[in-house]
Formats: structure tokens, C-alpha cells, sequence
């Protein structure tokens, strides 16, 4: 449930509230929270849940576990890595820690929590960290994204429309006596309930057509090339409603730009593509991952070069200590909070094992990364929106061949496993659009470190009371293995370590150069038709999942606005808030019938 940038982890919980809260209102008003309440409910969701579900708990607490408990003389773990391994931040290794952990406590035994505490400790400073960067970048940015460069955080648009009229009077909220309102709710919310009939009756005939892309009745795509992926059909309809309120030009992007890449992507594995010197060579999926970041990097340098009379305003008032061009706190906090959270997480890759120049090199990578993500997601709305790290990038310039092994290993464990909090930052800048002035720092860091203790704690709970491996999740069991496996390659296989690969670098640079071709000539010729949203998601994965729906809403988007202009969008606009809230409600209600009539074999409800 907490698959996306925003996550039906955020969205059960709020939907549950606004129906009740729109009861209250109706029937005792001075009872039901008001708008800006309801907002501020739905923004200490979202920061608080970032951490829960798939998120940072389960991949932290499966990459903490699993070396002493899946260590073997085949895999050789103990012998290759045991000795780089930063073990002041795992668990401590006393009898039965980590048994208990993956096969449960046995009648009489009690979490042993102590073991657990530095981990914690660790990985709540570094939570502290991150967020404070996030902070400084939404502060210092989101003036420029709101005002200046107007962007319309769709995302954000829709717990605003939901919230209006609370006012604490009788009476029905304006969504309730939206009949259009009510037509997408049906629409999204019927398939699934009917769909509960089948939970009892196994012949009863299934509606699968909001069905996962791995749902049950097998992948919904369809293999158009053996030298291409499988092209999705899902649709989800969060996904859809939430597209809706995107610009055309964004939405056409990325569905035209995403067949420009498959039509790249084709023609490079059909002739078996490769670059790079001898015995490393990069294939397929390897060019495009340098090529996209080099995009991501060229997109970031100008975000900030047209930011820079912005920019040049927050250094001057930082300096004065006035507070004009900031949101949330002051530009001299934000300079400080910036600083401050950089240095303590170089400090810290530093600790387990990274040199001094590949920890900055890290971080500013992984703050580039996140830093577009926090931008674009704003621009198009598309929860799918996912960074493209490139932290293997200073491998690519320098080699694995200078690195000692502790370096390697530590560039191994610190990964987006391991910080899968990032979506974090992501959320931040809708949840400033949300709040506006009221947000406050101490509001962001309550809910931080609320929601990281509760699920930190829960998850290795459940763990211990169940056994960990009993749950057969990926991110406790499979990703971790995987994580350490590669790590033990990349040690033992010495005469594998690369060297600086100037083929590598030169298309990292023409990523850079085609995110610099497209930007231009996005502000300069009114005929080009690409928004850079498009070139950075043209290979992206989720896109693949999601295509149909990008288009299906483009091309309905289009006709609505030709047909009947403004008027006839804005009449439009809460059906599709109706889709995302009937869908959120009927997973809920479906969840609810497992948890009480099938507790031990809950069915597939919502994934990818």
C-alpha cells in the first residue's frame, strides 16, 4: 500500500476520515474538523507515511537482518564481506536475536529490544538528516515552483478540492452534491466491490479491469517483441484521475516520447547494442540508465540556472536575515538545515566505509535526484515519478579498480534499500502548496519521527511475533539476499573491477545534452511540443505499466477542452476526484472483508 509517491497507506486512512467528518458536519458540525484541520491530517499522513509498508521500514529492517541469519559456506558472506560490514548500526549479534527475528519468538520470549536500539538510533539521525534537507529545499525552492514557474501540482489538487467547505456549518460539502462526483466513485469503486462476491463463491464471475498488473488472473500486458518488455494494460484509477489534472502538454509527452524510447530501446537489443571498453562492456539497460541520468543531471542544472534571480533573493536575505523568498522557515534556516544535513550524512557514509570524496559525491547526486523528482512530480502529477539515482556514476568515472574493498561494500549497503525513505522529500513541497504558511518545521519533524518510530517498531514486532520469514515479502527476504549476494561478487571477483570507461561518459554527456536541446528549445520555439518531463520518463518503467492510462486521459482530456473549453473541464473535474476517492474506499471495504472473514488468506487487491 505504500507503493507510490502517494500511497493508499496516506489515502485509506484520509478517505475513512473525510466520510466520516462529512457526516459530522451534516448532522453535528461543531464536531467535525474544519478545512485547514483536514489538511493538516492529510499532510502528517503523508510525511508519517513515508516510512510504513514497503517503504523505509520493511527494506531497512530486511537489510539489517539478513546478513548473520542467510550467511552460508556457499555464499561465503562471513569470509568476503563479515569483516567491512559497518556492524555498529545492525543488530546486536547476541543468541537468538536474529533467529527470533525470521522464525518468531517462541511462547514466553520477549522482543528483545535492546538489540535493536542503535540500528534505530542510526537510522533516526539519518531520517533527521534527510529531512532536514528536505526542508531546506522545499523552503528555498517552492516560492520559485509555485509563483514563479506556476506549476500546477495536480497531486496536491485533490485533498484541496476535497477539504473545501468544512466550514463547521450544517449543511453538505460541495463534493457530496456533485453528482459528477458520484459517477466516478461508481465507476472506480463498482468492479471491486463486485468483485468481494467472489471472495465467497470462487465461480462467481470476476470484473478484472482495475486488477494489478500481477493479479490473478496472470500479467495484464500483452509481448508486442521478444526484444521489448511486455506492454501493460493496467489501469489504475488513482492513476487516472490524478493524470486528469495534468497540462496536455506534459501528458502527451510522456506517452510520445515513451514510444520514441521503445522504438531506441528496439533497436538497440535487436542488433545486440553494447558500449565500453573490453570485459565492460554496458548493454541495453545499462546505456539507457547512463543516458536518463545524464537528462536527469542536465534538467537539474537548469531548473536551478532559471531559479537563479530567485536564488540570488534568498542568498541576499539569508544574509540580512530577512524572510520574503522562503516557505516553511526562514533562508538562513534553510542554508543552515542544508549544510548542517549534508555534512552529517557525509559524515556518515564516511563511517561505513565510503571515502571522503565518493560520500559528497553521493550525496550530491542523491539530492540531485531527488531534488528533480520533487519538481517534475509537482509539474505532472504522476506518483510514479521515481528518482534515477546514478550514485554508480562515480564508479563510472573513477573505476571500481582504485576502490578499496571497503569502499565497495559500503557503496553496496547504502543504497535506495536501505534509505527507501526518500519519498520523504518528494511529498513536501505538495504538502507546503497544501498548508501555505501554516506549515511549520516542528509539524514536519513530529510526523517524521512519529511515523519512522511506529513503523520501525511495528515492523520488527510483527517480525519477531510471526517470524519474519514467514511472510515471504521481497523487501525482507529476497531484496536483502540479493543486496549481500552482490556484494560478495563485486569483492570476490577482482579481475571484474573496471577502470574509468570514456565510452560511458560520453553518452552520460549526451543525456546532458539532449535535456539542454530540450529545455531550450521548450522556451524558445512556441511549435516544440515536449515538455523535458517526457525525455526524462521516455524509458522509465512505471510509464510502461501506465501508458494506456496517460493516453486514454490525454486523449479525453483533449476532446473535453476542444468540445466544451474550461467550462466543461471544470464540470469534469470532480468525477475524477470521485475515482480516486471510490477506489481508495473500495479497497478499504475489500480489506476490511479479509481482515474479518479471511484473516490467514487475504486476497490481491491493489499493487502495481
Amino acid at each position: 500500500m505504500a507503493m507510490s509517491n502517494l500511497p493508499l497507506v496516506v489515502l485509506l486512512p484520509f478517505v475513512g476520515w473525510l466520510f466520516l467528518n462529512t457526516l459530522l458536519k451534516r448532522f453535528v458540525p461543531t464536531w467535525s474538523l474544519t478545512t485547514i484541520e483536514l489538511r493538516t491530517v492529510f499532510s502528517v499522513l503523508w510525511v508519517g507515511g513515508a516510512f510504513a509498508g514497503y517503504n523505509w521500514a520493511t527494506q531497512w529492517v530486511g537489510v539489517m537482518a539478513a546478513p548473520r541469519y542467510y550467511a552460508s559456506p556457499e555464499n561465503r558472506w562471513s569470509d568476503l564481506i563479515f569483516d567491512y560490514l559497518p556492524w555498529w548500526m545492525y543488530p546486536t549479534d547476541r543468541p537468538g536475536v536474529i533467529e527470533g527475528f525470521y522464525l518468531g519468538l517462541d511462547e514466553g520470549q520477549v522482543v528483545p529490544w535492546s538489540a535493536w536500539l542503535m540500528p534505530l538510533v542510526w537510522i533516526g539521525s539519518v531520517a533527521v538528516a534527510m529531512t532536514a534537507i528536505s526542508i531546506a529545499l522545499t523552503a528555498i525552492f517552492q516560492k520559485q515552483w509555485a509563483q514563479h514557474e506556476r506549476l500546477t501540482f495536480p497531486v496536491a489538487q485533490v485533498p484541496i478540492a476535497l477539504t473545501e467547505g468544512f466550514d463547521r456549518t450544517p449543511g453538505w460539502v460541495p463534493y457530496v452534491r456533485s453528482a459528477t462526483f458520484w459517477i466516478g466513485f461508481g465507476v472506480a469503486a463498482l468492479p471491486l466491490l463486485w468483485n468481494i462476491v467472489e471472495y465467497f463463491y470462487s465461480s462467481f464471475p470476476r470484473i478484472p479491469i482495475f486488477d494489478p498488473y500481477y493479479g490473478p488472473n496472470g500479467p495484464r500486458g500483452s509481448l508486442v517483441s521478444r526484444y521489448l518488455p511486455a506492454q501493460s494494460y493496467r489501469l489504475l484509477p488513482t492513476v487516472l484521475g490524478v493524470a486528469f489534472l495534468c497540462e496536455l502538454n506534459i501528458l502527451f509527452s510522456i506517452w510520445s516520447l515513451y514510444l520514441v524510447g521503445l522504438v531506441a530501446q528496439y533497436g538497440m537489443t535487436r542488433v545486440g547494442f553494447s558500449i565500453g571498453l573490453t570485459g565492460q562492456e554496458a548493454k541495453p539497460p545499462d546505456i539507457i540508465g547512463l543516458f536518463i541520468h545524464g537528462v536527469m543531471i542536465g534538467l537539474a542544472i537548469w531548473s536551478v540556472w532559471t531559479a537563479r534571480g530567485h536564488l540570488a533573493n534568498v542568498w541576499r536575505e539569508a544574509r540580512r536575515g530577512k524572510s520574503v523568498s522562503t516557505a516553511i522557515v526562514t533562508p538562513r534556516t534553510a542554508l543552515w538545515l542544508l549544510i548542517g544535513g549534508s555534512l552529517f550524512l557525509i559524515f556518515w557514509l564516511s563511517a561505513v566505509g565510503y571515502s571522503l570524496i565518493l560520500a559528497a559525491s553521493w550525496v550530491i547526486l542523491f539530492w540531485t535526484s531527488l531534488f528533480l523528482i520533487m519538481k517534475f512530480l509537482a509539474a505532472s502529477g504522476f506518483a510514479y515519478l521515481f528518482p534515477n539515482w546514478g550514485t554508480s556514476i562515480p564508479v563510472i568515472w573513477a573505476g571500481t579498480s582504485r576502490m578499496s574493498e571497503a569502499t565497495l561494500v559500503a557503496s553496496r549497503v547504502v543504497n535506495w534499500r536501505l534509505l527507501a525513505g526518500w519519498r520523504l522529500p518528494v511529498a513536501l513541497p505538495h504538502v507546503a502548496r497544501l498548508l501555505g504558511a501554516r506549515l511549520k518545521a516542528r509539524t514536519i519533524y513530529s510526523a517524521v519521527l512519529l511515523g519512522l518510530a511506529i513503523a520501525g517498531l511495528y515492523t520488527v514486532w510483527l517480525c519477531y511475533l510471526d517470524g519474519g520469514a514467514t511472510f515471504r515479502t521481497w523487501s525482507l527476504v529476497g531484496a536483502p539476499r540479493g543486496v549481500y549476494n552482490g556484494i560478495a561478487k563485486a569483492v570476490s571477483e577482482t579481475s571484474a573491477r573496471t577502470v574509468t570507461d570514456p565510452a560511458k561518459i560520453f553518452v552520460w554527456f549526451l543525456g546532458i545534452g539532449a535535456a539542454a536541446l530540450t529545455t531550450i528549445l521548450q522556451a524558445r520555439a512556441s511549435w516544440w511540443p515536449f515538455h523535458p518531463v517526457g525525455l526524462l520518463l521516455m524509458f522509465d518503467g512505471y510509464v510502461r505499466l501506465y501508458v494506456l492510462d496517460i493516453f486514454l486521459i490525454w486523449g479525453a482530456k483533449a476532446a473535453i477542452l476542444r468540445l466544451g473549453g474550461i467550462t466543461l473541464y471544470e464540470r469534469v473535474k470532480p468525477g475524477v476526484y470521485g475515482l480516486i476517492v471510490g477506489y481508495a474506499a473500495a479497497v478499504g471495504l475489500s480489506f476490511l472483508v479479509d481482515l474479518i472473514w479471511f484473516p490467514t488468506g487475504g486476497h490481491y487487491i491493489h499493487g502495481y
